[in-house]
């Protein structure tokens, strides 16, 4: 019997991007958050790396890309 292969991915994945402005000491500052629908996790952001770190976590664009352009591989 052949193992079942499982993705570590979920094949569907939902985000909510939440941005808000705050005046700390009379400056305006910018404060971040990021959720994944499917696992519940959250992180805050502190800036737009954190964004990018936090997606690739579970989203590889590149992942299927050959399939997308019909050059799916055999």
């Amino acid at each position: 019997m052949m193992p079942i292969k499982q993705s570590p991915r979920p094949p569907l994945n939902t985000f909510i991007v939440r941005f808000w402005r705050e005046t700390e000491a009379n400056q305006v500052c910018w404060h971040g958050q990021i959720q994944h629908v499917q696992s519940g996790e959250r992180v805050a952001l502190t800036d737009e790396l954190a964004l990018l770190h936090f997606l690739r976590r579970w989203v590889r664009l590149g992942e299927g890309r050959e399939e997308l352009r019909g050059e799916a591989k055999m």
